[in-house]
This record gives C-alpha cells, structure tokens and sequence, in this order.
C-alpha cells in the first residue's frame, strides 16, 4: 500500500504519530508540505520562523531519503487549494492511505475537515492523531465536565490521569521501497522574504533539536528554578522555536524530563518540576484555543474586557516596537526580539504588561507584533500569554495584574548585564541608576526619556478596568 504523510507543524521522524503509523502500515510512503505564503501572513507569522521552517524542511527531506521516502514541498494560494492538491497528489501516485497530525486553530480545523471531505469523495483513507499535546484537546474536564480556565486545577487533572503509556514512542522508521514519485504541477517554495537575525543562534535538524535538550537537561535543569528569570543567564532551554515548528515533540521533552526525576512530576528535582510546568503550560493554552473558538477570533477570554476603553498613540507604539520607550528593562526586552527573534519569557510578560497596562494599547496590536517577530510563534501560547499578561485571558485572579518595569528590572537584571547588551547606550552606567536612569545619565547616553509616568499610568490603567468591568 501506498501512503501519504501531510506534515505540517510536525517536522520530524522521532515521535511522529502519522510518520509511524504510515511506517507500520505502508510499503511505499511519500511525505509533502504546503506552504501558502498568503496564510502564513495573515496568521501573523514571522519571516525568520518561515526561514526555519524552510531549512528544516531541507535537513527532514535528507532525512526521509535515507528511508526512501521522498518530501514534496510546495507553495498554494491558499488553504482553499489544499484538498484539491492533495486529492490530485494521490491520484497520480496511487495513494491509498493519507496520514497526518492535528492542528488546532480554527482555520486549520476547517481546513482539514476540507481535505477529509475531498478524500471520502475520492474513497481515500485517512488517519489523524492528537500530536501535539498529551491529552485529547477537551478531554481534560472539570468536575461540571467543562474545559479548566484556571492552569493550576487543569495541571492537577492532567497529571491524575497521566499515565506511562502515554509517552510510548514509535521513533524507527523502517526503509521502504522507492517510490517514485510521478511529475507534480506543483511549484516548489521559494523564499524571498528578509530579516535581521543571525540564524546561527537557531541552527536547523532534529539532531540539533534533541542535542539542544540533552545540553539543557545534563548542564541547566538543576539551576532552572532559581536562574529561569534571569535574562543574562542562558538558564532556559531555547526550545520554542522547535517545539513550535514541531522538530521536536513536547512528548520527547517529558519523556526525558521525568527519566531525570525518577518519574515524579511534583517531587526531586525542582528545576526539573518547573520546566515540566512548562510543557503542561502549552498544552494548556492549546486546549484554551481548542475548546474557546473565540480566542482564535480576536476575541478576549473574559467577556467583560470588552468594554475596555483601550488608547492609542502612534508615537509610543513605535516607541514600544524599536526599543525606545526610556525604560531601559522594556527597551533590552525589545531590541533582543528584533535581534534574535525570540525573547526571554519574563520579558514577554513585563513587557506585555507594560504595553497593555502602562500604555494602554490593545493587546490585539502587541500580540500581532510579537507574532511577525518571533522565531517561535505559536498561536495558542502567543495568545495565552498576551491574554494573561493583560487581563483578558485565563487566571484572571487577581483580575487586575501589573508589574512595575523598573523593579523588575532590579529583581531579575540585578547587575543591569541585559540592559547593557541589548541597550549599549547605557553600558558604562553603574547597576545603581541603569535600572532608571537620572535626566542627566539619560543626556549623556543619548538615551530617550520615559514616554510615560509609570504612577499615573498604573491609575489611567486601574480606573479603565474597574470602568470596564462595573
């Protein structure tokens, strides 16, 4: 029998549900992925994470040669063409069987439903797996049997139910017979699209994937728990970005995790605990975006920050996005986005929180911004995220959250070492006045004033709130 393997978000041969099952089932298996550039930018997704996916799409394509398994890559217009390329790509290379793993944003979801209805026309199997997260989308229920709102009791429910079986890994893919492939209409991608970041810092493959893990796991785990809020230190695994284009399995971090902490989600290694937290987060905010359509929409979690009164000013939203606001933790926070494409997470958060609090400004605008940046943009996380950080989303309680830019600073850039990278300006100002600096410091750094008045702000933010929600 012949197989098809749709890849998507899931650009590996370890723990890859469709690849596997296709192993077991198929004589001759053909892989293909499709690209429609017009998607990828109306989802916000950045150039710099369409140049790794595109170079790790090249080192997967090795890869599954070695098996004998071709990888077709190819542009489309849009999500429209897909059941209509896919049904074609089987009829000419007599496919009776189509494998792939689920996504689960809303446009995805109807996408697929598109090619599942053009497969049974054409009396093709087909065969999809929950990939990307541990538990079914919408299984992890409340007592009431509806979905968790709150991570810590959907934490406690998903670790009751977890058993070993299910981290059972199928990762050996046989060699199949050649299958040559007929000639395809389709048109190869071509990537055109730039950007400023040194792709070193990200190199492609699974091997670099899973070496990346190993070195996190035998060199950093131990400190995590104490060193994770420090943005200096490279005390976190880096590991979005392939999580996220699906170079890796969240299952394969858990799994070797846990063999790390004899099992114990809870218990032995605290460092080991808080990045398994981590994981759970993902799949957290992965159920959040499956089982509430809405937040794949535009849409706030908390129906009353509708009412929110957001502000706007182009001049401090530019200020925001170049890393120039005059709070020198906000503005590191930022240039390193633009730097690296990815930026350390208690950043995300204090600068989110100072964009939707202290400034004022939709989350919506933030949250698009940091989507066409990151390297590692995942919907459901990037949401999540921006969601919490300004109060629209999950856990809201306390309703209201803010951080105050300058004492986080202080709490987590103690010796102002990630200011001074990311904002050289000020690196000969001592720890004792980067974190803020005075008039007179700023005048000769050349180093902006604040756009805003942190107090005032915070009032203009809680009354908007407390208007929004009475």
């Amino acid at each position: 029998m012949n197989g098809l393997v749709w890849l998507r978000s899931d650009l590996r041969i370890d723990d890859n549900p469709a690849l596997n099952i296709a192993n077991n089932e198929c004589s001759k298996i053909a892989c293909i992925y499709l690209l429609s550039e017009k998607e990828w930018k109306s989802h916000n997704n950045a150039n710099v994470k369409l140049d790794f996916v595109i170079r790790n799409l090249s080192d997967l394509k090795n890869d599954l040669q070695k098996h004998n398994i071709p990888l077709v890559t190819a542009s489309i217009k849009s999500f429209d063409e897909v059941s209509i390329e896919i049904e074609r790509f089987c009829e000419k290379n007599n496919i009776s069987k189509c494998y792939w793993n689920k996504e689960f944003g809303v446009d995805e979801r109807e996408r697929d439903k598109n090619v599942e209805l053009s497969l049974k026309k054409s009396k093709i199997e087909y065969q999809s797996f929950d990939e990307q997260v541990i538990f079914k989308p919408g299984s992890i229920l409340t007592g009431q049997g509806k979905p968790f709102s709150v991570f810590t009791p959907f934490k406690k429910k998903w670790i009751e139910n977890f058993s070993l079986d299910h981290l059972e890994l199928e990762s050996k893919i046989s060699i199949k017979k050649p299958f040559h492939l007929a000639d395809s209409e389709l048109k190869e991608i071509s990537f055109n699209q730039t950007h400023h970041v040194d792709m070193n810092l990200w190199p492609s493959g699974e091997s670099s994937a899973k070496n990346r893990l190993e070195n996190f796991l035998h060199n950093k785990v131990n400190n995590y728990s104490r060193d994770r809020n420090d943005p200096i230190l490279d005390a976190t695994s880096r590991l979005s970005p392939y999580l996220a284009s699906g170079v890796i399995s969240n299952r394969r971090c858990l799994l070797e995790a846990l063999k790390l902490n004899n099992f114990e989600f809870q218990t032995g290694n605290k460092g080991v605990c808080k990045w398994i937290d981590e994981i759970i987060w993902r799949e957290f905010y992965k159920n959040i975006m499956f089982c509430f359509p809405k937040v794949s929409k535009g849409k706030p979690f908390q129906d009353y920050s509708n009412n929110i009164k957001w502000r706007y000013s182009e001049n401090e939203f530019h200020a925001w996005k170049e890393g120039k606001t005059g709070f020198p933790i906000v503005d590191a926070a930022m240039r390193q986005l633009i730097h690296e494409g990815w930026m350390h997470n208690r950043l995300r958060m204090v600068v989110a929180m100072f964009f939707t609090k202290n400034m004022l400004h939709d989350w919506r605008l933030g949250e698009a911004y940091f989507m066409k940046n990151l390297i590692d943009g995942d919907f459901a996380s990037n949401n999540g995220g921006w969601q919490w950080s300004s109060s629209t989303g999950t856990d809201a309680a306390p309703y209201f959250r803010i951080f105050n830019p300058i004492t986080q600073s202080i709490n987590f850039d103690k010796e102002g070492l990630f200011i001074k990278k990311y904002v050289p300006e000020l690196k000969d100002l001592d720890k004792s006045v980067i974190h803020n600096p005075p008039k007179e410091h700023r005048k000769y750094c050349n180093y902006p004033e604040p756009i805003l008045d942190l107090k005032e702000s915070r009032l203009r933010a809680i009354e908007a709130f407390k208007v929004a929600k009475s």
